[in-house]
């Protein structure tokens, strides 16, 4: 039976003035990484760890992590998780409403071995870069290219906004969060296309899984969309030259060469359009043996 091993992983807020909304984590049959989405200006409902994605991402990684084991299928977790998330939520909440677009949501991916094979699963813009024995490169998301549309929205919104001179994050500035609560709000609902880990144990339906076949033993990265920036946004590195440098020269120096892209070389955001100068980054390097 194939086996996954963490060698390497790493977790950063995009600013310190803000929480990390991301999170990472495994066990002895997966990996995973798990990306919440930054409210849009509304009230705190469960007012913890700094914001309510920070704390679904945290409450997310220690939920599969528990439940991810004997073989249970992911999208029965996926379910369970979201249904927890629920109880906590309108609990919090008690009788106050909540709008559709201040509910806490977060993407994730994961790899992992089930029996004999190797499997990936996922909501939302996550990403898995990996490398087979045979050089065979495989990269996937649950929302396929996702990055060129981050791209666009980000052009569009710097232009009505102002840029980063005016905000730090393109969201804080009132006709760009007014347009992002317009599509939140449309997220896990039966006529929408976009389902996430957060209050709706639908989303199970809905869960993207793909068998990868590797020829073993194979390397691969699960990251954030703030890390895979790097190849999907900035262009440094291929797919497969990322998953080779995160193992050559380690995950830390690839954030510094993140961080030093966007905030050195294109702090205004006119090369790289982004909603925010720097993006909460999280990245899982892990190895799949035989």
């Amino acid at each position: 039976m194939p086996n996954i091993r963490i060698i390497d992983s790493i977790t950063a807020p995009g600013s310190p003035s803000r929480p990390n909304e991301d999170s990472a984590g495994g066990n002895a049959s997966c990996a995973f990484v798990i990306d919440g989405a930054t409210g849009l200006g509304g009230t705190s409902i469960v007012g913890l760890h700094g914001s309510d994605a920070a704390w679904l991402a945290r409450f997310a990684q220690s939920t599969f992590e528990e439940l991810v084991r004997n073989g249970r299928p992911v999208a029965d977790v996926v379910r369970e998780l979201n249904q927890r998330v629920a109880n906590v939520v309108h609990e919090a909440a008690n009788t106050l409403p909540i709008e559709p677009w201040n509910l806490p949501i977060a993407s994730f991916q994961m790899a992992r071995v089930e029996g004999e094979a190797l499997f990936t699963h996922g909501l939302g813009d996550c990403r898995l870069f990996l490398v087979d024995a045979d050089g065979t490169m495989l990269e996937t998301s649950a929302i396929k290219a996702a990055y060129a549309n981050e791209r666009d929205g980000a052009r569009k919104a710097i232009a009505l906004s102002g840029g980063f001179s005016t905000h730090q994050a393109l969201a804080d500035a009132p006709v760009v969060r007014e347009e992002l609560r317009r599509r939140r709000a449309a997220y896990n609902q039966p006529s929408g296309s976009v389902w996430t880990l957060g209050t709706s144990p639908a989303a199970a339906d809905h869960l993207v899984t793909e068998q990868l076949t590797v020829a073993l033993p194979a390397e691969g990265l699960l990251c954030s969309d703030g890390f895979a920036a790097l190849a999907d946004q900035y262009g440094r590195y291929s797919a497969a030259e990322l998953v080779r440098a995160a193992a050559d020269i380690g995950l830390a120096q690839l954030l510094q060469e993140l961080r030093h892209i966007e905030q050195v070389e294109d702090p205004d955001g006119q090369k790289f359009p982004r909603f925010k100068v720097s993006d909460d980054a999280t990245a899982v390097l892990f190895e799949v043996v035989a």
